[in-house]
This record gives structure tokens, sequence and C-alpha cells, in this order.
């Protein structure tokens, strides 16, 4: 393990709220399956971070943000995390939001504001 895995507490909310809608439109069983998939998913960015494509909006933060994607066609969630790393086999992955691929992508100053929230 290179790559320390921080999942901030707005992201573990964007979980929660997504398994619990779930849960609310197909089961108990169906939710729980889905998020511990998803944690196992965010985990396996602890050895490539770098695997996943850099987010469009990068550049207009000024800063590299990545998309981990998560889940099959209409059922597919994307994950942002940033990468900071200390040398260069090693460092911090901070995962800061959570959503549906078929929810708006939220503006740049939503994003800016997810990344640097004191909160998470």
């Amino acid at each position: 393990m290179a790559f320390r895995v921080d999942i901030s507490p707005r992201a573990f909310n964007d979980l929660d709220e997504i398994a619990r809608y779930i849960k609310q439109q197909a089961s108990f069983e169906q939710a729980e399956e889905w998020f511990n998939g998803m944690i196992a998913a965010i985990q396996t960015l602890e050895d490539l971070p770098h695997r996943c494509r850099v987010a469009d909006e990068s550049e207009e933060l000024g800063r590299e943000v990545r998309l981990l994607l998560y889940g099959k066609r209409n059922r597919q969630y994307k994950v942002y995390y940033s990468v900071q790393q200390t040398t260069p086999s090693t460092g911090t992955v901070r995962v800061f939001h959570v959503r549906h691929w078929a929810r708006k992508t939220p503006n740049i100053d939503r994003l800016r504001e997810l990344m640097h929230d004191p909160t998470t």
C-alpha cells in the first residue's frame, strides 16, 4: 500500500445518501452490497491512484482532480478525488465527492467548495 485513502466526511455523507436511496428503491441488501462494493473500489486507489482519468474541470480548478467510475451503465457513479504525493510512490488520495453519473456535474465553484471544505 503506497497511498493512504482519505474519504472526507462530505463524501461519506454522499455515500450514505445514495445507499439510503437504493434501500428505498430496492432493498437493504442491495444498498449494503452497493455500499461495500463502492468502498472496495475506492480502496483500490491505494495502489493505482493515477489510473483514472483526469476530470475536465481540473484545468479551471488549477488542480488535478480525477474521476473513479463505479457501477454499470445507468447505475454508474462518479467518485471525485485528488492525489497529493509526498514521494513518487507515496501520498494521500482524498475522496471529496460522490454522485450519480446522470446528475448534473457540479459547477467549478461548487467543486472548489467541496475540495476545500474545512469540515471534509
